[in-house]
């Protein structure tokens, strides 16, 4: 391993990700993937960690409570 930290660059982060911008839309030009499928490929790492709760008790009660017309 190296001694010194690996330096953050904008500039070739943004050309990684111009390239991966590339990769995606030759996938869907081609139709190698439909945009529902690349959609659930980019959201699977979020919805891995995401735990849903029950609305808190402000929040139900706010729904209880009829609307003013």
């Amino acid at each position: 391993m190296c001694d010194t930290p690996k330096q953050f660059s904008f500039r070739r982060r943004a050309v990684e990700k111009a390239a991966a911008r590339a990769r995606v839309e030759a996938r869907l030009a081609d139709g190698s993937v439909t945009p529902a499928e690349l959609s659930h490929e980019n959201g699977m790492l979020i919805r891995a960690k995401v735990t849903y709760k029950c609305p808190s008790d402000r929040m139900q009660r706010l729904a209880k409570k009829p609307a003013d017309d």
